[in-house]
């Protein structure tokens, strides 16, 4: 017999992170963005509507609801209501081409899906190219024609009893994938409700602390952001989307919102500290700087570490597919060349196979790590074949089921038991902290029409971090520019996946096999 008891918020559930802060709290603020503002009370009741109103519809346990919103206090609502329905929110880029939200929506089969009155005509571009969601819910107009939001404010605000269980999905995040299309993640309660516990404690949040969220929604480091700072009932300030990569503007926002705790990538650090240096501002609230998604180089970290003594500065090694297993906390500028991806995070263990596929037990020897944590997430969707080549048994043993998650990601660790990151074993680069599969970029930039063949690679910028190139042979009579590839990138890819530079040569290296020598093309003039 197939029974579930119905209860109200389970405490193993993302949405409960909510509801304790607004017992504890109420009226503390929860989420803001310039002059919007939710308390933890308003927060709890809003994504309680939200939830009761796609009940109302016909949204049922498991069903995939999509958000195709800017970040704003009532998108977060929405992640919140959509997984107290009982469903699996799909945050979507909402500059993503249509072409490619379509396959995102296709992929994981949308229910229906939020969306504010500026996206509808590209949503409507993606849903004419493939399946359209049963509903659509435009979240800042009483004019959609499916499902205004006066009818979602309509709805009780008291909680709606759930069904699932802290092992059901909570979330499906999309990377770069390396067929050409996009893989979604699937992220369950469990996952993020053991890594917003261990975070919170770990950093020592508090409900004095002034969290910033830089990331998209859509990115997994806003898992951190939300989530850890909602545990903690800290206050969640979200960066504006249109001053995400201007320095001085986020020097202003860091300034004036007192922020406390921020996260991004050193890539955005970077165009922080070039103000901070060039200004001489200091900011005295913030106590907590954490970087993830690519590494720091040591230089410039000295630098940013110089221009906020005051702040104590963590490392974050992770990926969508596990969230964060490793940290090191930096107890003063760096002394080396490179900065350490750390030791475990509680409850996390990671170790490294050589090519041989012997456990590494030797200081600096290099293997492929693999992580064993409660954060790893349940595979791919829709993709058994990709989830059992990420997600496979423990190797060190196989006396009962024991997933790992297989990073791809080469390390070695040196006589203080630290590991240090040592490039990928696949095709797949960091750019800005988004992890880009160059197969997918390539499946692209081979059909720009002036190309006889054409390689993705990623080369070093002038702030240290990684940018994407193409070199290629020009078709004949062809005259390749930078901006027409960019122009037809852009119709299939987001910005963040375009790339910045282009170099043409007369024909590329090649391989015994007949493949394009990626070492060779990246060492040669």
């Amino acid at each position: 017999m197939y029974q579930l008891a119905e209860r109200i918020m389970p405490d193993r559930l993302v949405p409960s992170i909510v509801a304790r802060a607004a017992r504890r709290a109420p009226e503390a603020s929860a989420v803001t963005l310039g002059d919007e503002k939710l308390d933890y009370a308003g927060l709890d009741a809003l994504s309680n509507r939200i939830a009761r109103a796609l009940k109302r519809i016909g949204v049922a346990r498991r069903d995939r609801v999509g958000l195709v919103v800017e970040k704003s206090p009532r998108a977060v609502s929405c992640l919140i209501g959509i997984m107290k329905a009982d469903a699996v929110c799909v945050p979507l880029d909402p500059n993503a081409p249509p072409a490619r939200l379509a396959a995102m929506m296709d992929d994981c089969g949308i229910t229906a899906i939020f969306v504010s009155a500026r996206r509808r005509d590209r949503l409507a571009a993606a849903a004419a190219a493939r399946t359209s969601p049963r509903t659509i819910i435009c979240v800042d107009s009483d004019g959609s024609p499916d499902r205004d939001w006066a009818a979602v404010l309509a709805e009780k605000d008291a909680a709606p009893a759930q069904a699932v269980i802290g092992a059901d999905l909570a979330c499906i995040l999309y990377t770069s994938g390396s067929t050409g299309a996009p893989k979604g993640v699937m992220i369950t309660h469990r996952n993020v409700t053991a890594f917003s516990e261990w975070a919170s404690e770990t950093f020592a949040l508090s409900p004095g602390d002034r969290m910033a969220c830089h990331a998209p929604l859509h990115f997994d480091l806003t898992l951190f952001d939300l989530y850890a700072g909602f545990a903690a009932g800290a206050s969640v300030d979200l960066v504006p989307p249109e001053i995400a990569m201007l320095g001085a503007d986020l020097l202003d926002f860091l300034d004036e919102r007192a922020i406390t705790v921020w996260q991004s990538t050193p890539s955005v650090l970077e165009l922080i500290s070039a103000r901070l240096r060039a200004t001489r501002r200091e900011l005295p609230s913030l106590r907590l700087v954490l970087f993830a998604g690519e590494p720091y180089p040591a230089p410039a970290l000295r630098a940013l570490m110089e221009a906020l003594p005051c702040a104590r500065f963590v490392n974050i090694y992770g990926s969508t597919e596990m969230n964060d297993v490793a940290f090191h906390i930096l107890d003063g500028p760096p002394r080396g060349d490179e900065i350490p991806i750390g030791r475990p995070c509680a409850d996390a263990e990671i170790f490294a196979l050589d090519d041989a596929g012997a456990l590494v037990t030797r200081p600096g020897t290099v293997g492929e790590l693999y992580a064993r944590a409660p954060t790893v997430a349940a595979g791919y969707w829709g993709d058994p074949a990709a989830t059992a080549a990420r997600f496979v048994q423990n190797p060190l043993h196989d006396e009962y089921r024991d997933v790992v998650c297989r990073t791809g990601d080469l390390a070695a660790f040196d006589e203080n038991g630290d590991w240090f990151y040592r490039g990928r074993r696949d095709a797949q680069v960091k750019i800005r902290g988004v992890r880009i599969n160059l197969a997918e970029v390539e499946a692209v930039v081979a059909r720009f029409h002036d190309f006889a063949e054409a390689a993705v690679v990623a080369r070093p910028g002038e702030d240290g971090g990684a940018r994407l190139a193409v070199i290629a042979v020009a078709r004949p009579d062809a005259t390749p520019a930078l901006r027409d590839l960019r122009r037809h990138c852009l119709g299939a890819l987001p910005a963040s996946m375009t790339p910045e530079a282009l170099e043409l040569r007369e024909s590329l290296p090649k391989t015994s096999t007949g493949k394009i020598d990626r070492r060779a093309l990246l060492t040669a003039n």
